[in-house]
C-alpha cells in the first residue's frame, strides 16, 4: 500500500474521533496525530525527537521549533489522542482480519475458537471434590469461545488441579477453524495435530521450549543462527520491529514445521513469541494475538 492511501485511510479512520480544528493551535489536532503516526510507517528513518521533528515539519509545512514540540508531546491531551488512535486502528484492522470477507477467509477458516481457562478458590473443606493446586481447593471453568458470535461453544467445570490439556476440544472438530490457545495448553503435540487435521493454530510459546530455527523471514540474524534454539537469538528491542523466523520441532507425533513470530511487549520489555501455521503477513497476526494475549 502507497503512502497516500495509507494516509487517507488513516484521516478517515480518525476523523470524527479526534478533533479536526482547534483555534488555538497551530498544527491541527487531528493533522498532527495522523502525521505523528505516519512517521513510523514505512521507512522515514525517524530514530530520534530531532528526526521526527523535521519530519513533521517538512509534511506539514509547518515550522515546529524544538520547545514547541517538546511541548506538544508532552502534553496529556496528546497521549490520549494517540491511545485513541491506537485503539481504533487496531479495532479496525481486527475487524479487516475476522470479517466475513476478511483474509481469514480467503484462508479457508470457517470459524475462530478461543480456549481458555479460570480457576477460583474454594473454603478449604471442599478439597475431597475440588482439590486445588495452589490452594488447598479451588475449582476451574474451562471454557471455549467463539468471537465471530460471541457464544460459547464449549463449557467444562473440573477441580482446580486438572490439567488444562484434558479439557481440550476435540482435535477432528477443529478442521478448516483457527484456534486461539495461551501457555496452560502448551503441547507440540496438539499443535501437530491441529495442523495435521487441516485446523490452524496461533499460540504463546512458552519460554525455554527447544524449537530450531530452519529459516530466517524477518529480522537481521547471521545465518550461523540457522538450526539453533529459538530462544538462543540474542534480541535487542528495535523500536518494536517484529521478528519472524520458520522452525520445526521433533514430537512424539511427527515433526511440526510451523512460523515463529515475536511481537514486543512494552510491559515486560521483551518479545513474546507466538508459533502459528497461518499463511498471513506477520503484521496482520498481531490484532489476532491480542484477542489471548496471556
Amino acid at each position: 500500500m502507497n503512502n497516500i492511501n495509507t494516509l487517507e485511510q488513516l484521516r478517515q479512520c480518525l476523523t470524527g474521533v479526534i478533533p479536526k480544528i482547534d483555534k488555538r493551535a497551530d498544527i491541527q489536532p487531528l493533522e498532527f496525530v495522523i502525521n505523528f503516526i505516519f512517521c513510523f510507517l514505512g521507512d522515514t528513518n525517524c530514530v530520534s525527537l530531532e528526526s521526527i521533528r523535521r519530519y513533521m515539519k517538512n509534511q506539514t509545512e509547518k515550522d515546529i521549533s524544538d520547545s514547541g514540540f517538546c511541548s506538544i508531546l508532552a502534553r496529556k491531551r496528546l497521549k490520549n489522542f494517540l491511545k485513541t488512535a491506537v485503539s481504533k486502528l487496531l479495532t479496525q484492522l481486527g475487524t479487516t482480519i475476522i470479517g466475513p470477507t476478511g483474509l481469514l477467509k480467503q484462508l479457508g477458516i470457517i470459524d475462530i475458537l478461543i480456549v481458555d481457562s479460570t480457576s477460583f478458590t474454594l473454603w478449604d473443606g471442599a478439597s475431597d471434590a475440588f482439590p486445588g493446586v495452589k490452594t488447598t481447593a479451588g475449582i476451574k471453568l474451562h471454557t471455549c469461545f467463539n468471537p465471530l458470535t460471541g457464544k460459547l461453544t464449549g463449557f467444562e467445570m473440573t477441580p482446580s488441579s486438572t490439567h488444562d490439556r484434558k479439557c481440550f476440544p476435540d482435535v477432528q472438530s477443529l478442521a478448516s477453524k483457527l484456534v486461539i490457545v495461551d501457555l496452560a495448553y502448551w503441547d507440540f503435540c496438539l499443535l501437530w495435530a491441529i495442523d495435521n487435521i487441516g485446523g490452524f493454530f496461533l499460540s504463546r510459546i512458552k519460554a525455554g521450549s527447544v524449537v530450531y530455527i530452519t529459516e530466517f523471514v524477518k529480522g537481521h540474524f547471521s545465518q550461523k543462527k540457522i538450526g539453533q534454539s529459538l530462544f538462543s537469538l540474542p534480541l535487542k528491542r528495535k523500536c518494536g520491529d517484529i521478528i519472524e523466523v520458520k522452525v520445526e520441532k521433533e514430537c512424539k507425533m511427527g515433526t511440526l514445521n510451523c512460523r515463529a513470530i515475536g511481537f514486543w511487549n512494552p510491559v515486560n520489555s521483551c518479545y513474546h513469541w507466538y508459533l502459528t501455521n497461518l499463511k498471513m503477513a506477520a503484521h496482520l497476526i498481531y490484532p489476532l494475538s491480542l484477542r489471548k494475549a496471556n
